[in-house]
This record gives structure tokens, sequence and C-alpha cells, in this order.
């Protein structure tokens, strides 16, 4: 399939060692987003070319960000913590995986019905220890699944039946069935990658039900439709594409994280721009990103 390259520009000139877990927050009309490595949250108001960012030192990595009645939840390496924007102060939230020091917290995200999940990476990257999550009643948790390296995505169906899920090192996209208690069943492989194609990372939903795929190491996005046909190829100038969102108004504008390679030389630093926050327009509208009631 022929990729497409037109169009992108550049929404915030950040230098993002690996930006990452980008949300439009639709009351304050901003898109949200970390530096995995900062680690950083960073806000740019729509129609502002300014890039609000805090320094979180809390821990050495911020593996997600979702929006909660209460401000941000932060998934960082070691917890998970609630974070006031307006005083810059966090707190202590949670730990599911209960202090697991081969574990780090990854992507996460809120589905239609208000629920938490948020996934684990393998420390060393090589080893299937990694967890994935959800937070049920009284934020009680349970194990959705298990036997990963790396946790990736998660996004839902717009009648959120369906969850979809990045393998990332097996290079595939999951499908479960999600039923009105929150339990998963049915895993099943809905779109696998070639190696070349780089590896899923951040995943969306659009309104239609087609799920885009941010692909790391593959300088691309691509469309699935909800029956796992490839449909679209949009081509970044940049290598690692981590995260996607549908943003503004109209939900009509996709807004993509990157990050940089720290090989990346003083010679051909110039015509690298990965780190930035990249933005199109495309013609189906994505969904309200959801909040969670605490």
């Amino acid at each position: 399939m022929p990729g497409d390259n037109t169009e992108w520009t550049i929404s915030a000139p950040t230098r993002d060692r690996l930006g990452e877990s980008i949300l439009w927050h639709p009351v304050e009309q901003a898109l949200y987003w970390i530096d995995f490595y900062g680690p950083t949250v960073h806000r740019q108001r729509r129609g502002s070319g300014v890039v609000d960012s805090w320094k979180i030192d809390l821990g050495e990595t911020i593996g997600s960000l979702v929006l909660t009645d209460k401000g941000l939840l932060l998934a960082l390496d070691h917890g998970l913590h609630l974070f006031d924007t307006q005083t810059g102060k966090a707190r202590a939230f949670a730990d599911p995986k209960n202090g697991q020091a081969n574990l780090v917290y990854n992507d996460g995200k809120v589905d239609r019905a208000g629920r938490y999940w948020i996934g684990t990476y393998d420390v060393s990257e090589r080893d299937p220890n990694a967890v994935f999550f959800r937070m049920g009643p009284s934020t009680s948790w349970e194990v959705a699944d298990k036997g990963f390296v790396i946790c990736n995505g998660p996004a839902f169906s717009p009648d959120n039946r369906r969850l979809y899920f990045s393998d990332t090192v097996g290079h595939r996209i999951l499908r479960y069935e999600l039923d009105d208690s929150g339990s998963i069943s049915g895993r099943r492989v809905f779109f696998a990658f070639a190696n070349n194609d780089g590896m899923p990372d951040g995943l969306a939903v659009d309104s239609a039900g087609n799920v885009w795929c941010a692909l790391y190491g593959g300088s691309k996005v691509v469309c699935i439709d909800p029956k796992g046909t490839l449909r679209r190829s949009l081509y970044l100038p940049a290598t690692f594409v981590t995260s996607l969102c549908f943003a503004g108004p109209d939900l009509k504008t996709l807004c993509v994280t990157t990050g940089w390679d720290s090989r990346t030389t003083e010679a051909t630093k110039a015509n690298d721009v990965g780190g930035a926050v990249f933005r199109r327009p495309v013609d189906i509208a994505g969904l309200p990103e959801p909040v969670l009631s605490l």
C-alpha cells in the first residue's frame, strides 16, 4: 500500500527523548503528553505555540498519563501518582505491581465505561514477565492478562466491547472481547506486523472503529479497519513514533508524539526532528477521551 507523508506539521517543537501518551483534554482544549525519560509532563493549549512543562522528581521515568476528575494520574516507574497541574504537586495513589523491581509501569488508558487499565514492562526488555492490570471498584486491582515483555496500547472500540492491545515485542496487536464487568476474554491476533514495519506502540480508535497504531522504529502510523485490514500508512520525518490521539474541537486532528535516537550525531542532528509533536488533519473524527472518576 502506498504511503502518505503529506500534511504533517509540527505542533510542538519539543526535543523529548521519548515523547509518549498524548491525550486531548476536551474541557481545557489542550494536548497533554509526557517525555518518558524527562520525566516530564507537557501541556499545549489549543491555538498556542507555548508548551507548559512540569519536571516530575518522583521517579526516573513516566510510562503514561490519563485524565481524571482530580487532575492527572501519572504512571511513574515505581508507582501511580496523582498530579495537580495548578500546584505542581503529586501524591502517591497506588502500586498494583506491589513493588516488583523487575516491572516498570508503561502505557495506560481509561475505557469508555470509566475503568483504568495500566500495563508494565520487564525491566530487562527480554523476559515475558509484564502484567496488564485493570482497576476495579474502590481501587481494587485485577490482572487482566500477563506473559508479555512490554505492554502497550491499550485502546477501546466505540461501543467498548473490544479492547485492543499492543504486544510490542511480539510485533502484533491483540484483540479481546470486553464485557460489562470489565473482564476480557477471547484473545486473538488482530494484526501482525513485519519486522521492518517497526514495533506497535500507542493505539487510538476513531469514531468508525478504525484502529490507529504508532510504529516505533517504523517512521509511521497506520490505520487498520475493524476487520483487521490495513487501510492507510502515514509516514513521519522521525523514526521513533510512539503515541497518537485525536484532537481539536471536532476531533479531526491526528496528533503524534515521537522520540529521538541517542546515537544521533551533530552532523545529522539538523535534519532530525524526533522528539517533536506532529499533527495533520484526518477525515474521520476520533472519540472523546474518557475521564477517570476517583
